[in-house]
C-alpha cells in the first residue's frame, strides 16, 4: 500500500497522534479526529535544478497524492518550501491551509496559491486547523549562502488534545529554544545535520536533554544523494542518540525510518 493511503486510512485513538518521516525534516501528523498536517515536506527534486543536489531516495508520498488540512514550511528554503510540491498539492487540497513565516509567502503567492490560503505567521503567533494548533517558535537557520538568508525562520509547536509536539525546523542551538521545556514537549523532533545553520548531533542532543521530552526524534540527517559527510556533518543518527543517553536522557530516542508510523502518546 502507497504511504499516501496507508495515511489516508489511518484511524488514530484518542490521546495518540501518528506521524511518518518523510526524509529530512519532512513529516506527516494525522489526528484522532482525522486531520493531516504536513511539516517540510520535500517531494520533488528541485533542488537538484538550483544546487546540483540531487535526492538519495523516491519521495515516499508523491505531491499528486498528498491530502492535507494543512502545510507548515518553516523557512522558504527550498527543501522546506519545496516549488515542485506546494503548488500541486494546493491544487488537489483547494481548502488546505499553507502555514509560513512571512518572508516565504511571496514564494507561495508567486506560485498561484490563494492568498487567503497562506498563513504567516511569527514567533509566538498561533493559528487553528481543525482543532490542532499551531505555533511558530523560535529558530535561529544562518545557512551561510548569500541571498538565502532567513531571519524569520521558525520551529513548530503542534498541540493536538495533550500532545504537544516540537519540531525545531532548521536552526543552530539557540538559548531561546531552550526556554520551550516550560510547554512540557511530548515529543522534539531536532534537526542533526551539524551544517548550514544547523545544530550538529551532540547540540542536537543537549536540546533534547534541556526539552526533557518523553520522546526525542533526530532528523536532517538523510535527504541527498552526496551527503557522504564532511568534517562538519553529523549525519549518523547514533550519535544523537549515544550523547542523549550519556547525557542522562529519560526519554525515548526513536530513529525514523522513511515511511514507518511513530506513535506517540501522552
Amino acid at each position: 500500500m502507497k504511504l499516501a493511503d496507508q495515511i489516508a486510512s489511518k484511524s488514530v485513538s484518542a490521546g495518540h497522534v501518528s506521524c511518518w518521516w518523510l526524509g529530512g525534516s519532512g513529516f506527516a501528523f494525522k489526528a484522532p479526529n482525522g486531520a493531516v498536517v504536513y511539516i517540510d515536506p520535500y517531494l520533488s527534486n528541485s533542488v537538484k535544478t538550483i544546487f546540483g543536489a540531487d535526492r538519495a531516495f523516491p519521495p515516499p508520498v508523491s505531491p499528486e497524492d498528498v491530502r492535507a488540512d494543512a502545510v507548515v514550511s518553516t523557512h522558504w528554503h527550498e527543501d522546506h518550501l519545496d516549488p515542485g510540491s506546494i503548488p500541486v498539492i494546493s491544487q488537489n487540497n483547494p481548502e488546505a491551509l499553507f502555514i509560513m513565516p512571512p518572508s516565504a509567502s511571496a514564494h507561495a503567492l508567486s506560485w498561484g496559491l490563494n492568498r487567503e490560503h497562506v498563513i504567516k505567521l511569527q514567533h509566538g503567533q498561533t493559528k487553528t486547523v481543525k482543532d490542532i494548533t499551531v505555533e511558530a517558535t523560535p529558530a535561529r537557520h544562518e545557512a551561510g549562502i548569500p541571498g538565502w538568508e532567513v531571519p524569520d525562520a521558525m520551529g513548530v509547536l503542534l498541540q493536538i488534545g495533550d500532545i504537544t509536539i516540537y519540531h525545531c525546523g532548521d536552526t543552530e542551538y539557540d538559548v531561546r529554544l531552550r526556554r520551550l521545556k516550560s510547554r512540557k514537549p511530548t515529543a522534539a523532533l531536532l534537526c542533526i545535520n551539524g551544517v548550514s545553520g544547523n545544530m550538529d548531533a551532540h547540540e542536537a542532543a543537549l536540546l533534547a536533554w534541556h526539552l526533557g521530552a518523553s520522546v526525542v526524534i533526530p532528523i536532517h540527517h538523510h535527504l541527498w544523494a552526496s551527503n557522504t559527510g564532511t568534517a562538519e556533518e553529523t549525519l549518523d543518527p547514533t550519535l544523537f542518540t549515544g550523547t542523549y543517553a550519556r547525557l542522562g536522557g529519560k526519554g525515548k530516542a526513536i530513529i525514523p525510518q522513511l515511511g514507518a508510523e511513530i506513535d506517540l502518546t501522552t
